[in-house]
């Protein structure tokens, strides 16, 4: 499928300027705010609606000249709009993509029944075969159009946000359906999607429109960075994490009240956990590259770090001692000690009150004394305790950023009044 130079839109144009090609057994995912005009794209491609200005193509020939029959052997489209099936079964809306081949009558054939058998086959809904549509889960009938559109046997497929409103079974299951079907089938596949980790998992190619055009285009691993993903959705509380390919939501609390020593990934967890709650937190010495590194640039007020595979370097430990002095308590992940990070436990060493998760046993054999804790649960009461007992400051909120050592910690431009027991 190819289109030149298109503009779309229902009465005044929402999306001008488009060109898209799609190769055979390629996926491309659209990507952009909501009324971005993704929809309405769609539903151009399809021929639903007139293009206000340019030309699609499929297979050489214009699409808005085509006949409905001869276009739907050629595409296929599944919306999202909900349909009123009555008491047809899944065979009966599968059957409706043999439309452009069956007789004047709209018999089955032999061969008809045997291609919707198989593409019930190909989405694993055989056993949906004699199940009322409209008595099936949500993920069950993405599979049911799904198979629908692919018994048309079309050269292009057409999704609208096919994974929203899924369970996460379902939602695995129709990413690795649809990348199945454009390498098993070679079909071309255009979708929309509002999920990231959709695209850089499935897509070949991505398309991020903003502002009634094309923003970027191209290889979603390359085009779906940090800063992209900002500028398109305008985030103000969350920043995607280009190495774990997920969003991570900012911590907006207050000033630091508590420090974490981590690393490989025992980290992660806990500062998701206290940004969650609203506890304000900074980190070090991590590891640049580590995953515990990824979630702290997103989520730590402020952070020590060391560059990947090196010991930590004595100036940096003392930048990570200065930041863990000033808190509350510190936080012990429970981290692996080796070679280069075992100076973190000069650390967890200092005269501050330790919460560990590590079992009592190890703590003491490292020379840490620590409370240890062995939940979630029983780790946030001790932080609430600590807070409670905690003296009221006067604390500032963090915005933006500034280097630090060998880290950053966040400026302080904006003062608060007293802040202490909710962490905040």
């Amino acid at each position: 499928m190819k289109a030149i130079s298109l503009s779309v839109g229902y009465v005044s144009e929402v999306l001008r300027n488009v060109s898209i090609e799609v190769a055979p057994g390629e996926i491309l995912g659209i990507l952009g705010p909501n009324g971005s005009g993704k929809t309405t794209l769609l539903k151009t491609l399809a021929s639903i609606l007139k293009p206000i200005q340019g030309v699609v193509y499929i297979d050489g020939k214009e699409v808005h000249r085509l006949k409905p029959v001869e276009l739907a052997k050629k595409l296929s489209v599944t919306l999202t709009e909900k349909i009123d099936t009555g008491f047809l079964t899944a065979f009966d809306i599968v059957s409706l993509g043999r439309y452009p081949y069956s007789n004047i009558f709209g018999r089955l054939s032999e061969k008809d029944a045997e291609v919707v058998y198989d593409a019930l086959k190909l989405v694993n809904a055989s056993h949906l075969t004699h199940r009322i549509f409209a008595e099936m889960s949500d993920g069950e009938k993405q599979k049911v159009m799904i198979a629908r559109a692919l018994a048309q046997e079309p050269k292009v497929m057409l999704l609208d946000e096919p994974t929203s409103f899924l369970d996460l079974k379902h939602k695995m299951e129709i990413m690795l359906l649809l990348r199945r079907i454009a390498n098993a089938k070679n079909i071309s596949i255009i979708l929309t999607t509002h999920d990231v980790d959709v695209a850089l998992r499935i897509c070949d190619r991505v398309m991020l429109i903003k502002d009634g055009k094309v923003a970027l285009q191209g290889i979603p691993e390359e085009i779906l960075t940090p800063d992209n993903i900002e500028k398109v959705y305008e985030l103000r509380h969350a920043v995607f994490s280009h190495k774990l390919g997920l969003m991570e939501m900012l911590n907006v609390s207050s000033s630091p009240q508590f420090h974490i020593v981590c690393g490989a990934g025992t980290g992660c967890k806990i500062m998701r956990y206290l940004a969650k709650k609203n506890v304000s937190f900074t980190t070090g010495v991590v590891h640049e590259g580590d995953l515990d590194f990824e979630a702290a640039m997103a989520l730590a007020y402020g952070y020590v770090s060391e560059k990947p595979y090196v010991e930590i370097r004595r100036e940096t430990l003392e930048s990570a001692l200065r930041l863990a002095e000033k808190s509350l308590a510190i936080i012990d992940t429970g981290f692996p000690i080796g070679h280069i990070n075992r100076r973190n436990l000069e650390i967890l060493k200092l005269d501050k009150e330790i919460i560990s998760f590590r079992d009592s046993k190890e703590a003491k054999q490292l020379g840490i004394n620590a409370k240890a804790v062995s939940s979630f649960g029983q780790f946030m009461r001790e932080i609430e305790n600590i807070i409670r007992n905690s003296p009221p400051k006067k604390v500032h909120l963090g915005k933006g950023g500034e280097n630090m050592d060998n880290g950053k910690v966040r400026s302080e431009e904006t003062s608060l009044e007293e802040i202490h027991s909710s962490g905040r």
